[in-house]
């Protein structure tokens, strides 16, 4: 990941040494169960957590066996010296990589999910404090009915909501090791000893493995953030609509000292929303990669490792960096009350069209003849008022007032009962 994006506590994860002592973690857990079991001598487990294997170590015995679990391996045994035999006894690379794997995306996905939970409470907090602020509701981009500002919050909110639902179905999916040897055979390792080991990194058994973690449960992790990123994509789009001259409702705050532009010194621009719209992009090249990724050959083959070193610590990066930055957006998001005031003012006479289309039906007028009336008379552009007149005018009835269209008056309980 380039460096402007990068996530520190993510790239501690993905960090190559933190891959490498990820690895030895494997191997001493299942040193150990052999230990239990009475297959190996006791102590071995032991030196294995004590050795040090360095991943430059590994890149350069790499160089000569071009197979980096190889190179580690080879390293280790000679780290342990004696009983060093035990180490990767039965085993295949897969067994120890997709383990690791697996234990490196749970420790991932933990993270991201606690920044997605402070983007939770935060689009909370901005739904209670504007649930009773009146904003003209778009659709298609062009004015539709009133709503009120505390909605569109809390509709993200539980879009947002579903996407840490998603992470957390996807967590339970990919916790799965798989330690059954060359093409999950157990012609070695046992199923007990495979459940045994993997129970201490809080793993399960692929109860019918071939030689990999299926990789459907990679796709799972993968396709929950693409649909993250999405929903926060659709966020970000809907601030730069909001920040739209035209429209002025809503801004991206803009710092002391900051420059909107190198030419024109007027310019405010929603970056951040526009840098998240970019990114999200990206994550969803991933989503279809990962889909991809399931296609391998029999047992297995090794066609997805390389797109898998880079796209799943680059997507935890990513999802990150962007669930960083939508939740500041929020926070010191600038609401524009007067704007948006004028803009209700400007939309009274469209907005209304469903409540008198309704009075009309409801007062014996036939629909057709009422919808086309009201049609009409407002792309003649004319005032609430003057549509008012026409319509009393044409059907012979007193419209009462109209103009009140959105219970808002709901109080602060029933509207905080609405996240639970």
């Amino acid at each position: 990941m380039i460096e402007r994006y990068l996530n520190p506590e993510i790239n501690s994860i993905w960090d190559d040494q933190n891959k490498f002592d990820t690895w030895k973690l494997v191997q001493e857990k299942y040193v150990e169960t052999l230990e239990e079991i009475n297959i190996a001598e006791k102590g071995i487990a032991k030196k294995i957590n004590q050795s040090v294997v360095q991943k430059d170590e590994v890149y350069k015995q790499e160089e000569i066996t071009n197979h980096d679990l190889a190179s580690f391996v080879d390293i280790l045994q000679k780290k342990v010296g004696e009983g060093s035999n035990w180490i990767h006894y039965g085993l295949t690379s897969s067994d120890i990589v997709d383990t690791a794997n697996s234990v490196l995306i749970m420790q991932s996905l933990d993270y991201v999910k606690g920044l997605v939970s402070e983007l939770l409470s935060t689009l909370q907090e901005k739904a209670v404090q504007e649930k009773d602020t009146s904003i003209i509701g778009r659709t298609h981009g062009v004015y539709a009915e009133e709503t009120f500002l505390g909605n569109i919050f809390g509709n993200w909110h539980l879009e947002v909501a579903r996407g840490l639902n998603r992470l957390e179905n996807s967590k339970n999916n990919i916790s799965f090791g798989k330690l059954s040897g060359p093409v999950g055979n157990h012609s070695v390792v046992t199923s007990e000893m495979e459940k045994l080991t993997l129970e201490k990194l809080n793993l399960k058994p692929e109860q019918f493995a071939n030689q990999i973690v299926s990789r459907d449960r990679y796709a799972e992790v993968v396709s929950s953030l693409g649909i993250l990123a999405s929903t926060y994509e659709r966020i970000a789009t809907n601030i730069r609509s909001y920040q739209r001259s035209e429209i002025s409702e809503m801004f991206e705050s803009f710092k002391d000292g900051q420059k909107g532009s190198s030419a024109m010194p007027h310019k405010k621009n929603p970056i951040g929303s526009e840098r998240i719209t970019g990114l999200a992009r990206i994550m969803r090249s991933y989503v279809s990669t990962s889909l991809e990724n399931m296609v391998l050959w029999n047992e297995r083959d090794i066609s997805n490792s390389s797109v898998e070193r880079i796209m799943i610590p680059d997507a935890f990066h990513l999802i990150s960096f962007m669930s960083i930055e939508l939740n500041s957006i929020l926070k010191n998001l600038v609401i524009n009350y007067e704007q948006i005031n004028k803009n209700l003012e400007d939309a009274k006479n469209k907005s209304v069209s469903q409540k008198y289309l309704s009075y009309l039906v409801n007062n014996g007028i036939d629909r057709d003849a009422a919808y086309r009336k009201i049609q009409e008379e407002i792309f003649k552009n004319l005032s609430a008022e003057e549509l008012k007149k026409e319509l009393e005018k044409e059907f012979k009835l007193e419209f009462p007032d109209l103009e009140n269209q959105v219970n808002k008056n709901i109080d602060e309980k029933t509207f905080k009962d609405k996240f639970q």
